[in-house]
């Protein structure tokens, strides 16, 4: 049995932890350069089609992967890591499906309404690595601790002494942050004139008779991420950033009603 860590301790107190500084080698740093490029010139030689994707009015886009982020996820694995993880989440890391992508914001955007990436009964777990600094000009994650291991309604967020807890999430390179996938948090402005790169790989328990086979393209791709391409969702895209205030109303209500 693995006994409790302040490491997991705190995850389990608040719902992400940072681990500083855990990924220190040259393949990590050829593997950031090149992803980084890569990235930046898919977005340069296609804005015309980005701009038709749903997300892109909030600047908030994924990052769809090819085996480069594969390999990430590797370096990242190492026996150090596995270690560590074990320690803190208590299962070996080879008990896991793996989703890798990442989260990109646009340059002078990024726009996102506080909320979770999936119900409570899920339980999956997500990682994040930063290729690059992240700091508050950026588009730091904004996450709110505590609010992971309980149904909350979005009422009773935006309502209550909750919400005031919100804390920004600057990263250095090589920097890792464990999180629970329901644990409330946003996406904010990309204050800088570069794309904001984040990796992100989504950890789900394997399942017996299910089958877990992810999609890997050829390269680098930027899809569409909170918002879909839809007529409909377009539009709740653009109600959700320029009506802000009714937005939120509207959420508030539904949250009552359910």
């Amino acid at each position: 049995m693995i006994k409790n860590s302040i490491e997991k301790n705190f995850l389990e107190k608040n719902g992400y932890i940072k681990l500083s500084n855990l990924i220190n080698n040259e393949n990590f740093d050829r593997l950031s350069k090149q992803i980084m490029l890569e990235t930046n010139k898919f977005y340069e030689e296609n804005l015309d089609r980005i701009k038709d994707l749903g997300g892109y009015l909030t600047g908030n886009l994924e990052l769809l992967p090819d085996n480069k982020l594969l390999e990430m996820w590797n370096i990242l694995c190492d026996e150090n890591f596995k270690s560590i993880f074990k320690n803190i989440i208590g299962k070996d890391i080879s008990n896991y499906d793996v989703k890798c992508s990442g989260n990109i914001v646009l340059p002078n955007k990024g726009f996102q309404h506080f909320h979770t990436d999936g119900p409570l009964k899920s339980n999956k777990i997500i990682l994040n690595l930063a290729i690059h600094e992240i700091d508050l000009m950026n588009a730091p994650t904004e996450i709110v601790p505590g609010t992971h291991n309980r149904e909350i309604k979005y009422w009773k967020f935006y309502l209550s002494e909750i919400f005031q807890d919100k804390i920004l999430m600057k990263m250095s390179k090589g920097d890792v942050i464990i999180r629970n996938h329901s644990i409330w948090h946003r996406g904010t402005k990309n204050k800088s004139k570069h794309l904001r790169i984040l990796l992100l790989f989504a950890l789900t328990e394997k399942s017996k008779g299910k089958c877990f086979k992810q999609e890997i393209n050829r390269n680098l791709t930027i899809g569409e991420n909170q918002f879909k391409s839809s007529h409909k969702q377009k539009l709740k895209e653009v109600i959700s950033i320029y009506l802000s205030p009714i937005y939120i109303f509207y959420r508030i209500i539904s949250s009552l009603i359910k």
